[in-house]
């Protein structure tokens, strides 16, 4: 239902950046993608590597579809759902729908650390939101409370709105 696999709408400005020989060996292989699966469409590891492929050269509109279908087929796959949130949330600009694939993500998989910080620099950055940052962070401080990369997110949360206290007490821990 989404754009057609072997079909690759690269970043014009990108594409300069990237030899002739790459770019055709690319399309090759999303030819040869698309036709494994046209055979077989529930593998989500080949899935992955069309969307991986497709963010490559900055077509956004492709990725996106392809890991809208990884999600079908894979519910369990929480890489999935976290590289849809980022796609949605810095990419394609639809910060409602990075939301929800964030937090599936993290429910999906609690104890990947990365999912926690990368929520919470999405709130920062893309929403200018510190409460909420700030709630998925100490989320994921209870849940992984040995975790360093939390602490630190905290202490540089903290930090960046002015609570020096807590900020210093977060890197002490890291």
């Amino acid at each position: 239902r989404g754009e057609p696999v072997a079909k690759l709408n690269p970043d014009p400005n990108f594409l300069r950046q990237v030899s002739e020989d790459k770019y055709k060996k690319s399309i090759q292989e999303l030819n040869d993608f698309a036709e494994k699966l046209a055979q077989n469409p529930d593998q989500s590891g080949l899935w992955m590597r069309v969307a991986q492929m497709k963010y490559f050269y900055n077509d956004y509109i492709g990725a996106r579809d392809a890991y809208e279908y990884i999600n079908q087929i894979a519910e369990s796959d929480a890489v999935a759902f976290y590289n849809l949130a980022s796609l949605y949330g810095y990419d394609l600009k639809e910060p409602a729908k990075a939301i929800p694939k964030y937090r599936e993500a993290i429910k999906l998989n609690p104890w990947g650390a990365s999912f926690y910080t990368g929520f919470a620099g999405f709130y920062q950055d893309v929403l200018r939101d510190f409460a909420s940052a700030a709630e998925v962070l100490l989320a994921g401080d209870k849940q992984l409370p040995q975790e360093p990369s939390i602490a630190v997110a905290l202490g540089a949360l903290y930090e960046n709105t002015g609570k020096a206290q807590d900020s210093i007490a977060r890197y002490e821990k890291a």
